[in-house]
């Protein structure tokens, strides 16, 4: 399934600075998960990533020149983890479930339920 409205996307991501310096690393972590379309990123950064699936990588660039209030430009390296329909509930609130687990159920090494 491809980033698009009402899709849940899950990614990791590094941000660097115009002088390349490491913002933030989320590369080796859980993924971050936003509804697409619910205007919770940058629209930028949004619209760089619609139309790419689960495995796909971008390299996204935001800069003064975007019609952006910024002070620098900023580098994105992301990487799409998995891309599912929103349900009702997340097109709503504009915000990922978090799934409940069963008490029967447990997580092992590197779970990705939370």
């Amino acid at each position: 399934m491809e980033v698009r409205t009402g899709t849940v996307v899950s990614l990791r991501y590094c941000m660097k600075n115009s002088n390349g310096e490491i913002l933030e690393d989320r590369t080796n972590t859980t993924p971050v998960k936003y509804v697409h379309g619910s205007k919770n990123i940058m629209p930028a950064l949004q619209n760089s990533l619609t139309g790419l699936e689960p495995g796909n990588s971008a390299n996204v660039t935001i800069s003064n020149n975007m019609d952006l209030q910024l002070d620098a430009s900023f580098y994105f390296e992301i990487v799409i983890d998995d891309v599912r329909l929103a349900t009702g509930e997340e097109i709503l609130t504009g915000k990922p479930v978090t799934p409940v687990l069963n008490d029967a159920e447990t997580c092992g090494p590197g779970c990705n339920c939370c």
